[in-house]
């Protein structure tokens, strides 16, 4: 019965995803096309990136939590799709036991997380034709068991709607954080017991931490105040659109906001290893052309909550595209922190003329009201569009920054 349930759940999810199963696994394959084997060099290297000496705590604690956060975020974009939608409502009523339901779980999880084990599988083929048998050899096979095991960790806890027992991961992912300092054998030793918690946790759910355990209240009452305060000097365009995305579609948003994010590390962590040179400035245009294109995708939301509400809306006197200037300055002000960041780096360490500077911002805000018009004109081939014209913008961009 499980192997058939399992042929039925794989069946649910292939047909629910269909085109974006293909669209994934287009875009590994034109990566492995285009990079060949140095797409194995260059995806494994946030994950061996770990095991350098010259990186502080927090900073390991970071990348390990943007690992989990990117497993987390990929299962909870497609949770309806991977939990079996109205056929695990039926299949709840056959008995089966947890243990059998969690690894049906397992092994749907795992066939959804294909794309994602490219750097992990580039990792090992690294360690295992660089290393022999050494401590770092070692080291990095069980780091690579425990982010694995983690992150899997971390999705069950999505489908079991569980998502307040991640809390005690965090304990564990500065164990190990701390334990990458080390000195070897206690470095291994370390990594092991780690792993072997980490392998435990797919076997057995997560510990919840009491609901207790909260951010004290005087510490909820001044964010709530000051949201508010914030949110009260914004136009009322503005905070009508940043409330459609913050309310309907908050999971997209977070999972955009981490994508961004993902971007502006790879961006300034590229840009420190090249010393800040003149492959700086390029490598900025590329990852702020990214977050455009990423942020670009909150438009089709935001047209989709206008259009529903037109009947509506169209009784009132207001202009045809009264919503085009709160969308683009919600979508801006969703984009615009990591470009910032970018460039305070570009210009404090890069040694970037202010002109060039306010150059480089300037671009990428006429880039993201450009990245408006293919939401607008069409929905099926919005992404192709949208693709090439921040790719010639960046090429325009850099050519004459």
């Amino acid at each position: 019965m499980i192997y058939r349930i399992l042929a039925l759940r794989l069946r649910w999810y292939g047909e629910a995803t269909a085109q974006l199963l293909l669209r994934r696994w287009q875009a590994v394959l034109l990566l492995v096309g285009v990079l060949g084997g140095s797409l194995l060099v260059e995806s494994s290297h946030w994950v061996l990136v770990l095991l350098n000496d010259q990186h502080g705590m927090v900073w390991r604690l970071g990348v390990i939590g943007l690992w989990q956060g990117c497993w987390f975020l990929w299962v909870l974009m497609q949770l309806d799709q991977l939990r079996g939608g109205r056929f695990r409502d039926f299949t709840q009523s056959l008995p089966l036991s947890p243990q059998h339901w969690r690894t049906i779980d397992l092994l749907v999880l795992l066939v959804s997380d294909t794309p994602l084990f490219l750097p992990f599988v580039s990792a090992a083929f690294v360690l295992g034709g660089r290393q022999e048998l050494s401590w770092d050899a070692l080291t990095g096979g069980l780091l690579i068991v425990f982010l694995l095991s983690t992150q899997l960790a971390c999705q069950f806890a999505v489908l079991g709607g569980s998502t307040r027992a991640l809390i005690s991961l965090v304990f564990v992912d500065g164990w190990v954080a701390y334990a990458l300092g080390l000195d070897d054998p206690m470095r291994s030793g370390t990594l092991a017991m780690a792993a072997v918690a980490g392998l435990w946790a797919l076997v057995s759910p997560l510990p919840a931490l009491p609901r207790a355990v909260a951010l004290p209240r005087p510490v909820q009452e001044v964010w709530l105040l000051l949201t508010r305060h914030l949110f009260s000097r914004l136009p009322p365009l503005t905070r009508l659109s940043l409330g459609i995305l913050y309310r309907q579609h908050r999971f997209s948003v977070l999972s955009k906001l981490f994508n961004c994010l993902l971007v502006l590390v790879t961006a300034e962590g590229l840009m420190s290893i090249w010393r800040y040179d003149g492959r700086s400035l390029p490598m900025a245009l590329i990852a702020a052309g990214l977050v455009a294109l990423n942020a670009s995708g909150l438009f089709h939301h935001l047209k989709m909550a206008h259009d529903d509400a037109l009947p509506f809306t169209a009784a009132l006197p207001m202009p045809r595209r009264w919503a085009l200037l709160g969308d683009t300055l919600a979508v801006l002000s969703f984009g615009l922190p990591f470009v910032l960041a970018m460039a305070c780096t570009l210009w404090d360490h890069a040694g970037l003329s202010a002109l060039r500077t306010a150059g480089f911002l300037a671009s990428f805000a006429l880039l993201v009201l450009l990245l408006h018009l293919p939401q607008l004109l069409s929905n099926r081939n919005a992404v192709m569009i949208s693709s090439l014209i921040t790719a010639l913008w960046t090429f325009g961009v850099a050519s004459i920054l």
